[in-house]
């Protein structure tokens, strides 16, 4: 009888120990996420004024506090590049992608998204003189077959001037997966910049097929004399065109906008 009334006792002790942990880690979680924005909001007045060792501090500690906040990371990686710390921005850009939310969903950032990812490819390649970090790309991209790896080292390459690597990746971004549109449409346009007119047209229209109201995919395919129209479609798509996905920008894109009001203007990346 005592027995089993001890082992009731220590049931009931230990549910409400648990009970408490419980809401004191609630209420700490949240103290967490208040002070992780006020941390944020400290760090974007700081790279506000220019004060950009004082603002990685500052996102450093919103990080410590709300480690899965890639708008955090995107910030970081900023006021990285601005006291030129090229490998630590390389790493909190490269965190900001992975931690940022699937396209299409409620919390997804397209413009930080693209923001990070061409400033990523333009740091790693102006930057990796030793070639580390195109490497891990390489490693990344082989591992895990992944569409995004393969046309980031297309981008890389492609701002270094070695047109045949930047071919060569692009080219497997698209073989990886040819519903990747973002890559079938920077291989269309590189390759029609490189004047290499039949390839282009032929992923052109692949990038046609895929999304119909793209300006950049419309605008090329009328320079190399192909008209964007239903012809281009096979039957079952002919009239049902997909939404308008924004178009990259040909230099670093702004950055995002913040969700904590708007952004600061961000000086351009020192040489």
């Amino acid at each position: 009888m005592n027995c089993s009334l001890n082992h009731m006792l220590r049931g009931k002790l230990a549910i409400g120990v648990a009970g408490l942990l419980l809401l004191g880690l609630t209420g700490c979680g949240a103290d967490l996420l208040t002070w992780s924005q006020d941390a944020k909001r400290q760090g974007m007045q700081d790279y506000s004024d220019g004060r950009y060792a004082d603002a990685a501090g500052a996102f450093r500690n919103a990080i410590r506090q709300n480690p899965m906040d890639p708008e955090s990371e995107y910030w970081l990686a900023m006021s990285y590049e601005q006291v030129q710390s090229y490998h630590e921005a390389i790493d909190a850009y490269r965190t900001c992608l992975k931690l940022m939310p699937p396209p299409g969903t409620v919390y997804y950032n397209v413009a930080m998204h693209d923001s990070a990812f061409d400033r990523l490819a333009r740091i790693i390649a102006k930057n990796d003189d030793t070639g580390r970090e195109t490497d891990l790309i390489v490693q990344d991209a082989e591992q895990s077959h992944s569409s995004e790896d393969y046309r980031l080292l297309g981008r890389v390459f492609r701002v270094r001037g070695d047109a045949d690597s930047g071919l060569e990746n692009y080219r497997k971004a698209v073989a990886v997966d040819p519903s990747n549109f973002v890559a079938q449409r920077e291989l269309g346009l590189y390759l029609e910049q490189l004047s290499q007119n039949q390839e282009a047209g032929q992923v052109l229209r692949d990038a046609y097929r895929l999304n119909q109201r793209d300006a950049q995919v419309n605008a090329a395919l009328q320079r190399i004399g192909i008209e964007p129209n239903d012809s281009l479609l096979p039957q079952s798509q002919a009239r049902a065109p997909l939404p308008s996905i924004p178009a990259p920008e040909t230099d670093s894109p702004a950055p995002a906008s913040s969700t904590l009001g708007p952004a600061p203007d961000a000086p351009a990346p020192r040489e």
